[in-house]
């Protein structure tokens, strides 16, 4: 237990601290802190609640060559899944490429923020450990997403849709970010076209990914078979970041330029809640794109705070708000005995 705990210290003690590092001093010892994440989640043994079922459900690629074997899925980790067995005789190498995707598209997104270590502590408690040492598919579709939102809020939409893209062929999940570029910087005006191309988008990704569109939405909607304990205490934690976002969002919009991209995102945090009720994992899996939100908007506000007490109460408050989820999840939740105790391939 103490791994995931050092995992929140480190951000904590750097955000809570009031030295003031050199920029490249301070990306430095941010790359340092990514790379130990990298050893953390990429080595773990046997950790996460999908460990065994990452290994029998894509057992299929175990043996023979690989274009005569793979479903097309997620062709991305299907590939690298294959490498990893055939080459390296196990599951670390897809599970240690993953993670360093993940790792860089998450530096990349909070070293953007004004906060830098607060995104980064916001992040640990279910994107971190949660999300990235149990859904290792689509902890490097989120990687990928993140990366592409840092270049979406500077403008970069082509950028953006490329990223999706490729997040989609780790999960085909991911394929439902690429609307959100065509929602920001929409102007009314262009609405219509807006419309066209989402539904001719929406048509070409139903006809590309048919059988898994059927395939998720059977398991997801159709059938009890999915269901995410606590669902709907993740998602109202993003659902609560929203409001505070309508909150804050008239300063917002005056000091950052891309508040109609977390608008996007807050209303659709919002929606989700209610969804999470009637089908918990389909609204948990969906939510976890939308888990930048709340290192955007909580690593933010305090810049548009001017008080300095109001502002440290703000830090201190978000500090004490994720140790204690943090703290709620190890002792009381239903599947953290699959994260417990910590096991690493290299501490064996």
């Amino acid at each position: 237990m103490s791994i995931y705990w050092l995992m929140l210290l480190i951000p904590m003690v750097a955000t809570l601290h009031s030295v003031k590092l050199d920029i490249n001093l301070r990306m430095l010892v941010f790359w340092l802190v990514g790379a130990l994440l990298i050893f953390i989640i990429g080595l773990r043994y046997e950790i996460g609640g999908d460990w065994d079922r990452y290994l029998s459900v894509f057992s299929y690629l175990d043996s023979g060559p690989f274009f005569e074997n793979f479903r097309g899925r997620d062709i991305g980790y299907e590939f690298l899944y294959w490498i990893s067995m055939r080459l390296f005789d196990g599951i670390y190498f897809v599970n240690i490429i993953s993670a360093i995707i993940f790792v860089i598209g998450l530096i990349r997104f909070c070293s953007v923020m004004p906060f830098p270590w607060l995104a980064m502590l916001v992040s640990v408690p279910f994107l971190i450990i949660v999300v990235s040492m149990g859904y290792t598919r689509q902890a490097a579709a989120v990687g990928l997403i993140m990366w592409g939102l840092v270049d979406l809020m500077k403008g970069k939409r082509k950028h953006f849709y490329a990223f999706s893209i490729l997040a989609a062929l780790f999960h085909s999940s991911a394929v439902i970010m690429l609307p959100i570029g065509l929602l920001y910087n929409a102007q009314r005006a262009k609405i219509i076209r807006f419309l066209l191309y989402f539904v001719t988008i929406i048509f070409g990704v139903y006809i590309l990914f048919q059988e898994i569109i059927g395939h998720m939405y059977y398991y997801y909607i159709t059938i009890k078979f999915h269901n995410s304990e606590g669902a709907v205490m993740r998602i109202l934690m993003t659902f609560s970041t929203a409001i505070i976002f309508f909150i804050f969002r008239a300063r917002f919009k005056k000091v950052f330029q891309d508040e109609k991209l977390w608008l996007i995102f807050s209303i659709i945090s919002i929606l989700l809640l209610p969804l999470a009720f009637f089908y918990s994992t389909f609204a948990d899996r969906i939510a976890i794109y939308f888990l930048p939100l709340q290192l955007v908007v909580l690593s933010r506000v305090p810049v548009l705070i001017t008080s300095k007490y109001n502002q440290s109460l703000f830090v201190v408050g978000v500090v004490i708000t994720y140790s204690s989820a943090l703290f709620v999840w190890l002792i009381f939740g239903k599947h953290s005995s699959f994260w417990l105790p910590y096991k690493n391939i290299l501490l064996m």
